[in-house]
């Protein structure tokens, strides 16, 4: 079903029918805005992207409440991702963003029902907080709550509520009808707000795969934006003229293995295998080679035109990171999506520092041999991996 045909009313398991869970929690107007408020302080969104392939990006951005919360809801984000068949993936560096491809209108959903579920497991957890803020107010409890000074309760306070919304959030992604561990009822409530959680999450549990807007969401899907195309960034012509179309077999096993470029360059234009001629980038290209002997792709990073086949024609330029125009991360995930290699579990990248962080922006579990070390070391690590290309391992 396309979301054009969904509604507010979506078939329960006994063929009744149920409003869409967390639609209308903010009735009338001012409540409303509230609901709202509260939405994009959790989360903001960027535009989506879309393929000629029906598929979508999108990047997360969780703002610094706290830097716990923050931290905390991303998280949440990646847990609840696959509950709309998707996955969300950390932005390299960066503990408060998070990129998520996958089926366009999956992402859409997902986009306009995640803040929706962080409200949702946010108030839940409230309730488990005033519980416990409860229980550190009764007399009984004074000797215990006193010897923790104004601070120790507060970062007390804090660590049980932290607790509880990771708890919840694991119950509201799991089965309705989960088992409920045993709660131990020696210990004190403050000693157990995973239990307290696990009871409150079960009581609010909601099909959080549906908790979305369908108006909303086919909303970002008609404001959303193209990716850049690949011959967008290639410019360059073949030897006949015409624009040069790099069919890519996505099944091909082996990895991604990718190179730098480098300053050093032929004089007129070349394929991108052959177009470069620095020592790094030579040595790197033959370690590459024995990477994918039995299968896989080499892609060559240029600052200027992001992932290049090798196959690619292209004229020679001059071009750094620091340069006005440079690649940016979001076009190289761009380019990894429209080559049909953002997916790739074995991910290598045969880089030095710059090269290794951009190209780590998108696949955030690449290998990366030769981090840190310095030129020298590269090249002899370069050497010794193409002796043993299975013995490969991220330097320390």
């Amino acid at each position: 079903m396309g979301l054009r045909d969904e509604g507010r009313w979506i078939p329960r398991r006994d063929g009744s029918r149920m409003r869409r869970p967390l639609f209308d929690t903010g009735w009338g107007p001012e409540r409303a805005a509230r609901y709202a408020r509260r939405r994009r302080s959790y989360v903001t969104a960027s535009r989506l992207q879309l393929d000629a392939h029906g598929r979508a990006e999108v990047r997360l951005d969780f703002p610094r409440a706290t830097a716990e919360k923050g931290v905390a809801r991303a998280d949440a984000a990646r847990a609840i991702a696959p509950t709309y068949s998707l996955e969300a993936r950390s932005v390299h560096r960066e503990k408060l963003a998070l990129t998520v491809h996958g089926d366009a209108e999956d992402v859409a959903r997902f986009v306009d029902g995640l803040p929706r579920v962080l409200d949702h497991a946010e108030q839940l957890t409230s309730w488990v907080a005033r519980m416990y803020g409860s229980c550190s107010r009764r007399p009984k409890h004074a000797r215990y709550f006193d010897a923790l000074g104004d601070s120790g309760r507060r970062a007390h306070a804090r660590a049980y509520r932290a607790v509880a919304f990771r708890v919840i959030v694991d119950v509201l992604v799991g089965p309705e009808d989960a088992v409920l561990p045993e709660v131990d009822p020696e210990l004190p409530l403050w000693e157990r707000p995973g239990a307290i959680a696990t009871g409150i999450g079960q009581y609010g549990w909601v099909e959080i795969h549906e908790a979305y807007d369908p108006a909303a969401a086919l909303q970002l899907l008609d404001d959303a934006q193209p990716f850049v195309a690949l011959t967008e960034r290639w410019p360059v012509a073949d030897p006949h003229g015409e624009q040069l179309t790099i069919p890519f077999d996505e099944s091909a096993a082996g990895p991604v293995v990718v190179i730098p470029c480098s300053g050093a360059k032929l004089d007129h234009a070349a394929e991108a295998g052959k177009l470069y001629t620095g020592l790094l980038h030579q040595r790197a290209r033959k370690t590459a080679d024995a990477f994918t002997a039995a299968g896989g792709t080499v892609l060559v990073l240029s600052a200027l035109h992001g992932f290049l086949p090798l196959s690619q024609v292209i004229e020679p330029y001059d071009h750094r990171w620091k340069d006005p125009g440079s690649i940016t991360e979001e076009e190289l995930r761009a380019q990894a999506v429209e080559l049909g290699l953002m997916d790739a579990e074995d991910v290598i990248l045969l880089t030095p520092g710059e090269y290794t962080a951009h190209a780590a922006a998108v696949w955030p579990h690449a290998r990366t041999p030769l981090a840190h070390l310095g030129i020298g070391k590269q090249l002899g690590r370069l050497a010794a991996l193409r002796a043993s290309p299975e013995q490969y391992a991220t330097a320390a």
